[in-house]
């Protein structure tokens, strides 16, 4: 039985379609409706990114355990407890934000509200967080010019991508490095990442990405091909980067449900049998010549943004502090 029509208003002109455009969906939406793509690992076929995670820890300087050092002075933290060493007040801290940070709300600003309540001067780098590599260096490059410029020293703080373009920056501009007096990688693939690699090179989720990306990504899908396990290698071995500058590095995983990033950390370790945050590696974040933070209790999303009680196990003000007097230590 076919349903009765609504009562209509005749003093009212009969309605005519909307031409109004639908909104745009953000580019966390289009992302998330990329990564929820995934089919299950075990349909997939191929070996996709199999034994290239941490491909570059044979090659490269070796890393030296920071976690216990960290773990006392993140405990320090949350009593309320001055960590930062007296010549934390005389460098500039440059941020540089990951993948998609501009898109996300408060997305690292808990971050450097901290240093700033400890009477830090930060300053965030305006890298495009849906562009190139290539071209966010530049931009990095142009941020330490300009703070040599004015003689300052300065501390790099980035997270994700930003940190792979920080430590990109100083690795193509050696002249830039004794001007850096440490570095702070927040989960940066800097080995590349297996859910870039396998959005962009798996034939299945290729086909994914070639309607989610250039309809509806403007432009990421080369944001994301550049974290790719051999367009990193070729990078790397041609720029290597072996902790000439004091750096330290959070390389994290998170296996639970509780964690919003359980889905794709899922489909890394029963595809791959890796540990990650939900995006990177924890091997992957390991910086050569670097100080590690390493941490199984934190996804890739938990340094930067504030969670729900119950959900997130950290708070980004507290490890920010930790991570940079653990680097001021150096």
């Amino acid at each position: 039985m076919s349903q009765p029509e609504r009562p209509t208003d005749p003093s009212l002109p009969p309605r005519e379609p909307s031409s109004a455009p639908r909104p745009t969906p953000g580019a966390i939406a289009r992302l998330v409706r990329a990564i929820r793509g995934l089919p299950p690992a075990e349909r997939l076929r191929g070996p996709g990114c199999t034994g290239m995670a941490g491909w570059f820890r044979a090659e490269m300087a070796p890393t030296r355990e920071a976690t216990p050092r960290f773990q006392e002075l993140y405990t320090r933290v949350r009593r309320g407890e001055p960590v930062l060493p007296s010549e934390a007040r005389s460098h500039l801290y440059l941020v540089v934000k990951g993948l998609l940070g501009d898109e996300m709300f408060s997305y690292m600003e808990d971050n450097q509200r901290r240093l700033e309540r400890r009477g830090l001067e930060t300053l965030e780098v305006q890298v495009d967080t849906e562009g190139t590599l290539a071209d966010n260096v530049e931009v990095v490059h142009r941020a330490l010019e300009d703070a040599i410029f004015f003689k300052r020293s300065v501390v790099l703080m980035g997270h994700s991508k930003g940190g792979v373009e920080s430590l990109a920056a100083l690795a193509l501009y050696p002249e830039l490095r004794r001007h850096v007096r440490a570095v702070v990688a927040m989960q940066a693939p800097y080995g590349g990442s297996p859910i870039a690699h396998d959005l962009t090179d798996t034939p299945d989720l290729r086909r994914v990405l070639s309607i989610a990306f250039p309809l509806l990504f403007y432009g990421v899908s080369h944001a994301v091909e550049d974290l790719r396990y051999p367009v990193r290698m070729e990078f790397v071995r041609r720029h290597p980067y072996a902790g000439e500058v004091p750096t330290v590095s959070l390389a994290t995983s998170r296996y639970s449900r509780r964690s919003l990033l359980w889905p794709t950390a899922r489909y890394i370790f029963e595809r791959y049998g890796l540990l990650s945050d939900g995006l990177v590696a924890q091997v992957d974040a390991e910086i050569p010549g670097s100080r590690v933070v390493r941490l199984s209790d934190m996804d890739h999303a938990e340094p930067t943004l504030t969670g729900l009680p119950g959900f997130a196990n950290h708070y980004p003000g507290d490890v920010t502090e930790a991570l940079v007097a653990l680097a001021l230590e150096s």
